[in-house]
């Protein structure tokens, strides 16, 4: 009898793992939950178990030998055969919706409890996101990537509990920051660059600068970093481990990382770079990326 089986990323399920194309038997009287192999007759009532995310397997399956039905539509077998990958861009030639609890979904996967959704991958309980990667219990996030717990962000990456944030990078526990670069606990911030503890203006180390200076630190550090970006979270080596693939990236594990973590990688000619300049404050640049300058 032909079945539908989600399984884990990595092909397993309850621990056990599966190949494409084996047969596989168990011994024993089956038990719901225990002993035999469970699948469903339609494809739908597999997600009722669980999660329609891009980031897991799912098969076209075979069912033979003893027979237990749960369910009108769920099954537990004594053998089974994973006959095919059913890759998560054709579930709907299978099913009419593969969205669950959602609305205004466009050309979206992995979205749960969602609305206003386009563009978007692994999207949990968000609204109005709109072409953003790895965003969790946020609201009103557009261009942006590894956002948690924020609203009205764009443009923006590495953002955690902030709101109002654009065209920004490394911002944590503030609210209104614009072009702006490593704020930490800051509000109303606008073209600054390594803040702690502020309010409005621009700043560096804590110290007011002109738009000015402001433009000719930026314009250099940039070169500086060449191409490093500051991550608040695993989902960048999750994303490079799944193959640059955002689809396949297994959303559920990222977690965030400590501030530390965060910055240790940042480039010795940036730091240099920044150590030169006669307003650099090894305590504020300690505060701010966890990194001690000797």
């Amino acid at each position: 009898m032909k079945a539908y089986k989600v399984f884990d990323n990595d092909w397993t399920c309850k621990g056990f793992k599966y190949e494409i194309g084996k047969t596989y038997k168990i011994e024993g009287d089956l038990v719901l939950c225990n002993n035999g192999f469970h699948a469903c007759k339609k494809l739908k009532d597999c997600f009722i178990y669980d999660d329609c995310v891009p980031w897991n397997k799912i098969a076209l399956v075979e069912l033979s030998g003893d027979i237990l039905w749960i369910e009108e539509n769920k099954q537990c077998a004594s053998e089974i055969k994973i006959i095919e990958e059913i890759q998560f861009i054709d579930i709907p030639k299978y099913i009419k919706n593969g969205i669950n609890n959602s609305k205004g979904i466009s050309y979206s996967k992995g979205i749960n409890n969602s609305k206003g959704i386009s563009y978007s991958y692994g999207i949990n309980d968000s609204y109005g996101i709109n072409d953003s990667e790895g965003i969790n219990d946020s609201e009103g996030i557009n261009y942006s990537k590894g956002i948690n717990n924020s609203k009205g962000i764009s443009y923006s990456k590495g953002i955690n509990n902030s709101y109002g944030i654009n065209d920004s990078e490394g911002i944590n526990y503030s609210d209104g920051i614009n072009n702006s670069y490593g704020i930490n606990n800051s509000n109303g911030i606008n073209r600054s660059i390594f803040c702690n503890n502020k309010k409005s203006s621009s700043y560096l180390f804590n110290k007011k600068i002109t738009v000015k200076r402001y433009y000719e630190i930026m314009d250099k550090l940039i070169i500086k970093l060449n191409g490093w970006e500051l991550t608040y979270n695993n989902l960048k080596s999750l994303y490079i481990k799944s193959g640059n693939d955002w689809k396949k990236t297994p959303i559920p594990q990222a977690k965030e990382i400590q501030k530390k973590e965060a910055w240790k990688d940042m480039p010795k000619s940036a730091i240099e770079y920044l150590k030169s300049l006669p307003e650099f404050d090894a305590h504020i640049f300690e505060e701010v990326t966890g990194i001690k300058i000797g």
